[in-house]
């Protein structure tokens, strides 16, 4: 990776205090963090990934390059050009043991980093129809997976189920509440996510699906919401879904009145300071919305997204919010927000 790919507008080499140049001393300092929004599919090492396309026997879709359109490391066009990476990334693992191999992969690169507790998002269903078993025996296989690989690395972590939106959403939803409960409602799965496309339209009954699940199992929901652009999404997710944290909601801010609401509200929005710069839902000419967040009480957390994806780990993603203005003391104080808004128990 060259140098103009490391220096993406407004995060990891261009702070005016100089407080992110190497050698800052961020390692030493941060010995402790807590990860909220981590896609397990966006984090597996590119390594692991070619491994077990060669032991499947799995072939690259027509006209997608691994070297250029396995990784974003320079900023994209749209989100659909950023979701590119995906066309592979549901294509495996179809074998229990690749399974395994992931969340080992995975879990050894965040303890490498300093986790201590992650929350990690998956939508399950495809696991069921490349391993060929009920969405149960999916979702229990992923449990026991992650909660070994967990283990043997000393992090805590609990589930999100993932649901995208779409006709469907509904469906799946139901679908992963059903299997949750078939196992019964391990405590491993610790709350809900929605995330895909925010243009896309969903039935009209998925708000109040998602908030009987809170109210009946004590899942945590946090919406994919404010990333595009729709700030109306911000508004959907904190008052016809009832989350408690909000993905992205880098579109937030165009509404005061909102901002005011997650204060009041103490929902958290889960930054991810590179993702949001990839991504384009914060323009290079525009200074992410961080301080904003900041000047009306929002509560928020740094976060890593897809870090494979980015070539990159949490304390870049927390380097890129001193770039955008953070102090070593708010980066400091952020295992401790982690914690307060962690939907894992006991942390506090």
């Amino acid at each position: 990776m060259d140098q103009q790919q490391l220096d993406l507008p407004g995060m990891l080499n261009n702070a005016s205090t100089g407080e992110v140049e190497a050698g800052s001393g961020l390692e030493a300092e941060v010995l402790d963090r807590g990860e909220l929004h981590v896609h397990i599919n966006g984090a597996i090492p590119a390594a692991t990934i070619r491994e077990i396309f060669v032991d499947e026997g799995t072939l690259l879709p027509a006209g997608f390059d691994f070297e250029r359109d396995l990784v974003r490391t320079t900023p994209c066009q749209s989100l659909a050009e950023y979701l590119t990476p995906w066309q592979v990334l549901r294509l495996f693992p179809k074998k229990p043991e690749n399974l395994d191999r992931i969340t080992l992969s995975v879990a050894a690169s965040l303890a490498e980093n300093n986790v201590r507790f992650v929350e990690l998002r998956s939508s399950v269903l495809y696991l069921s129809t490349l391993h060929k078993c009920s969405p149960a025996q999916a979702l229990e296989r992923l449990i026991i997976s992650t909660r070994e690989a967990s283990d043997r690395h000393g992090i805590r972590s609990g589930l999100i189920l993932t649901v995208t939106r779409g006709d469907y959403s509904v469906v799946n939803l139901s679908t992963l509440l059903l299997a949750y409960q078939d196992l019964g409602r391990p405590t491993d799965v610790v709350g809900l996510d929605l995330a895909g496309d925010e243009e896309m339209a969903y039935p009209a009954e998925l708000p109040s699906r998602f908030r009987d699940a809170k109210d009946r199992f004590g899942l945590g929901v946090t919406i994919h919401a404010g990333e595009t652009g729709r700030v109306g999404n911000v508004r959907d997710a904190v008052e016809l879904f009832g989350a408690d944290r909000i993905g992205h909601g880098t579109a937030a801010p165009q509404d005061p009145e909102l901002l005011e609401l997650l204060s009041a509200r103490g929902i958290c929005v889960e930054v991810c300071p590179i993702s949001n710069r990839l991504t384009g839902a914060v323009p290079p000419n525009e200074a992410h919305p961080l301080q904003q967040f900041r000047q009306f009480g929002v509560p928020f957390v740094i976060c890593s997204d897809n870090p494979a994806i980015h070539m990159r780990n949490l304390a870049d993603d927390q380097r890129a919010a001193m770039a955008e203005g953070l102090s070593m003391n708010d980066i400091r104080q952020q295992y401790d927000t982690a914690k307060r808004y962690s939907f894992i128990k006991g942390l506090l």
